[in-house]
């Protein structure tokens, strides 16, 4: 008897808007926190953190404007991180899954 695996293909698109719109709220949220309170150390949320992502993401700093650009950034990658996430998973299905 010949027993089938069941593959299990993610949808880019669906990975896409779950990192983007994830990492997009912490990013926007993190700016926002620190703007209300810049002296915080709390888990990941730290000055230091915000930094190392402002170096990342041109014009991304504690301040509303700055949170929300940080927001778009933010959503670029988490997206663009998604798609290629998803694509690699069926592309190793297709290999290996049969």
């Amino acid at each position: 008897m010949k027993q089938t695996m069941k593959c299990g293909y993610l949808s880019p698109k669906a990975l896409a808007i779950s990192l983007g719109s994830i990492w997009g709220a912490y990013v926007f949220l993190l700016g926002l926190v620190l703007t209300i309170s810049p002296n915080i150390k709390f888990f990941w949320i730290s000055k230091e953190l915000l930094n190392i992502l402002a170096t990342l993401y041109p014009g991304y700093e504690a301040s509303l404007a700055g949170s929300v650009i940080g927001l778009f950034w933010a959503v670029m990658c988490g997206a663009l991180g998604g798609v290629i996430i998803a694509w690699l998973h069926n592309l190793s299905l297709e290999k290996y899954c049969r």
